[in-house]
């Protein structure tokens, strides 16, 4: 699944705060791959239990947006099916107006 993007919560600040700039930086490159690649990085620390907390945000995001998407597959093949029955009821129900 190609993706271009993800989500970020103001949530995160909370273990943002405990982190020095340094850290951070290392967090976000860590999110980072582990959205494009499903990858884990190497990580210690306050790094560490600070990504295990986003992680499981990022895994429910992408659950959430996997199931809508299949919802939607399901919903546009019906329309894709049922298209030709609606042009039909269309000219059925113009038929009998004319009378």
């Amino acid at each position: 699944m190609d993706k271009s993007s993800f989500l970020m919560y103001l949530d995160y600040e909370e273990q943002f705060t405990l982190l020095s700039d340094a850290e951070i930086g290392q967090l976000m490159r860590a999110i980072m791959k582990y959205e494009k690649t499903r990858e884990l990085s190497e990580l210690d620390g306050m790094v560490k239990m600070a990504f295990s907390f986003i992680k499981t945000q990022l895994d429910r995001d992408r659950e959430k947006r996997r199931k809508t998407k299949e919802r939607e597959f399901k919903n546009n093949k019906w329309r894709r099916n049922t298209r030709g029955r609606s042009e039909w009821w269309t000219f059925f129900i113009s038929y009998i107006r004319q009378y």
